[in-house]
C-alpha cells in the first residue's frame, strides 16, 4: 500500500506508525488555478500537484454532479492513486440553501419540517451515483457534506435531527460502506449533539472540528476518540502563524497514536493568507515553480 494511503488507514485505525498525516477535504477551483494554472482543465492533475507540493496524504475530490463542473472521469481519478482520496457530495441542507438562501430555507423547514425527507430520494441517488463513481476511480472514501449548525449549535432540534435527519444521513453512510468506501462526515459549527448519533450512523471521520463555535479537539478525543477519527482543526482563516505553529506541535503530539488527519478548518482558498498557510504546510508549501506556473 502507498505511504500516504498506510498513513491515513492507521490514522483512522488509531495505530499511527509515524507522523500525524495531513489532508485537506476543500481545495477550490481558484486555489488550484492560480497555483496549478499549467494543468489548468485537468481538476484531478491539479488536485495531485497541490497533494505533493503541500505535502498531503489525503486530498478531497468534488463530486457534486453539475453541467458546469462534471464528474472527473474513472481515468483521470486514477491520477490521484499515490493519496488517500476522498469524494464528497453536498447533503440536503446544503442543497436547500443554496436553492433558495438560508433564511428561505429555514423558514421553508419550520412550515414544512418533512421538506428534508421529501428532497432525500433524489440525494440518495446522488450519493448512490457519486459513490459508484468514486469506487470505480479509485477512491477510498466518500463525504457527506452538509452544514447543519452554526457558532450556538444545531440549526433545528435535537429531536428533529433525530427524527427526520439522521435517518437520511444512516442511509447514505450505508449506500457509501456498500461501495466499499469509508463514510466522512463535514459540517461546520457546534455539532457536539449529534456525533454520537453520527457514529451510530455509520461515519468514520468527522470534519472539520470547527473551534470558532467552541469545538474542542481534544475534548472531543476524550469523549469520542476511541469510537470516531477527526480530520482539520486548524483554523488558518482566524489564527495567526504563531498560533498556528502551536496547535500543529500540539496535535502531533497529543494524536501521536492515530485519530486524526491534521489539516485546516476551512479548506485551501484564494482568502487563505501565505503566512497561515506556511505556518501549517512549511514555508516550501507552495514552490516558486507553482506560483510562476499559476
Amino acid at each position: 500500500m502507498e505511504a500516504h494511503i498506510q498513513s491515513v488507514v492507521d490514522a483512522l485505525r488509531r495505530a499511527n506508525k509515524g507522523p500525524v498525516p495531513r489532508g485537506e477535504l476543500f481545495i477550490s477551483r481558484t486555489f488550484l488555478d492560480h497555483y496549478f494554472g499549467r494543468d489548468r482543465g485537468a481538476y484531478s492533475r491539479q488536485l495531485a500537484g497541490a497533494a505533493r507540493s503541500v505535502g498531503l496524504s489525503l486530498v478531497g475530490v468534488d463530486l457534486n454532479h453539475a453541467p458546469s463542473l462534471p464528474r472527473p472521469s474513472y481515468e483521470a481519478l486514477k491520477e490521484l492513486e499515490p493519496f488517500f482520496t476522498v469524494g464528497y457530495v453536498d447533503g440536503p441542507m446544503e442543497r436547500l440553501i443554496e436553492a433558495h438562501g438560508f433564511v428561505t430555507a429555514m423558514k421553508s423547514l419550520k412550515k414544512e419540517p418533512s421538506l428534508l425527507a421529501r428532497l432525500a430520494a433524489g440525494v440518495l441517488k446522488e450519493v448512490e451515483g457519486a459513490a459508484g463513481c468514486a469506487r470505480r476511480g479509485g477512491l477510498m472514501a466518500m463525504a457527506i457534506a452538509d452544514d447543519v449548525a452554526g457558532n450556538r449549535g444545531l440549526l433545528f432540534s435535537p429531536d428533529y435531527f433525530a427524527d427526520a435527519v439522521c435517518p437520511i444521513y444512516r442511509e447514505m453512510a450505508g449506500i457509501i460502506r456498500e461501495n466499499g468506501l469509508s463514510p466522512f462526515f463535514h459540517s461546520d459549527g457546534d455539532i457536539r449533539k449529534i456525533i454520537g448519533p453520527l457514529i451510530e450512523a455509520g461515519y468514520q471521520c468527522i470534519h472539520p472540528v470547527d473551534a470558532s463555535s467552541g469545538m474542542d479537539i481534544y475534548d472531543l478525543r476524550e469523549e469520542f476518540g476511541d469510537r470516531v477519527s477527526f480530520m482539520g482543526h486548524v483554523d488558518i482563516m482566524t489564527w495567526d502563524a504563531g498560533r498556528i505553529r502551536e496547535e500543529v506541535g500540539r496535535a502531533e503530539s497529543e494524536f501521536a497514536e492515530g485519530g486524526l488527519i491534521l489539516g485546516s478548518m476551512g479548506g485551501l482558498s484564494m482568502q487563505v493568507r501565505p503566512d497561515a498557510l506556511f505556518a501549517l504546510y512549511g514555508e516550501k508549501s507552495l514552490t516558486n515553480e507553482d506560483v510562476a506556473n499559476g
